[in-house]
């Protein structure tokens, strides 16, 4: 009966470690957490070929808020000298600045020049400057495994400030606005 025991014991210390082996929790490496992203800077690419030229940039300053600048500008011949800059403050509900889903307050001045305009006189320059505030709402996203690249979407609308019926060229009460940019996180 000392020969079984011992075969047994034999088969339990050779098979023991492989079933102990499979047993085991398997061990999956972790993908590298991207560096955190605390400015982005982009540009509309689409618009340039226009003769138009629209950017942003953005800096978190806390983990659901940014603050950050906009502006655009143009050439085009019914909006000689179209410019407008805008000042952000930006909230990003999930707390994630820079990424996903914002909706942002902005202040700012238009200015709009045309050099071609035809009044009762001639031809003359017409040129009007205004303050504005308004709201954007946007998608953010950071892409790539260092989410350097930017890409972003959103639209909004600017409410111009003063009077429109004193005779200014720029006699617009609101003002639509579109973001589909793209550019770097640093």
């Amino acid at each position: 009966m000392r020969f079984p025991s011992l075969a047994t014991t034999l088969i339990v210390i050779t098979l023991a470690p492989a079933v102990l082996h499979a047993q085991a929790p398997t061990v999956v490496a972790a993908k590298p957490t991207p560096p955190e992203r605390r400015t982005v800077v982009t540009l509309n690419p689409f618009l340039i070929v226009a003769g138009y030229l629209t950017g942003d940039i953005e800096h978190k300053i806390a983990p659901a808020v940014t603050i950050g600048a906009g502006g655009s500008l143009t050439g085009r011949e019914n909006f000689d000298g179209y410019r407008a800059f805008d000042a952000k403050l930006r909230f990003y509900p999930n707390e994630r600045a820079l990424q996903g889903f914002s909706v942002a307050a902005t202040l700012g001045v238009v200015t709009s020049q045309n050099d071609n305009y035809s009044g009762t006189g001639g031809t003359t320059t017409r040129r009007s400057t205004r303050a504005s505030f308004g709201t954007d709402l946007s998608y953010q996203w950071l892409l790539g495994p260092r989410h350097r690249f930017a890409t972003v979407t959103g639209f909004g609308f600017k409410r111009l400030l003063g009077n429109s019926s004193d005779g200014q060229y720029l006699d617009l009460e609101y003002l639509p606005t579109a973001r589909v940019s793209i550019g770097m996180a640093f």
